[in-house]
């Protein structure tokens, strides 16, 4: 889409979403790629980078990078990185994960401004 600059987008559908490629997440941002990212989750809602290798102390500086990180209170943190908490779904769980309400923080007074994960 040719309103990025430093990012390449492809809409996933016509109603959210959009795939992001032409960033290295593993690595600090430069301003102007961090403001297209910010921009472009605006726009579309969600965003989806494929084929990004990161450890936890890299997805832990990435998220930084756009704000205070706000803990998840409900669930696990990923053993020696409490910035990072576990969403796990095991296979005999019949209900969603949160059921009435979001592991987003949308519950709270002033929600995140949204949340990453990695599969």
């Amino acid at each position: 889409m040719s309103d990025y600059e430093h990012i390449r987008l492809a809409p996933a559908n016509r109603a959210v979403g959009a795939f992001v490629s032409g960033v290295d997440l593993s690595r600090p941002l430069p301003e102007p790629v961090r403001q297209d990212i910010e921009r472009a989750h605006a726009n579309f809602g969600v965003l989806f980078f494929r084929d990004q290798d990161l450890t936890p102390e890299a997805q832990i500086a990435l998220a930084e990078q756009f704000g205070e990180i706000n803990v998840n209170r409900f669930f696990t943190a990923v053993e020696g990185h409490p910035q990072i908490a576990e969403v796990r779904k095991e296979p005999e769980q019949k209900f969603n994960i949160g059921g009435g309400w979001h592991t987003d923080h949308s519950y709270d007074e002033i929600p995140a401004l949204g949340s990453s994960s990695l599969a």
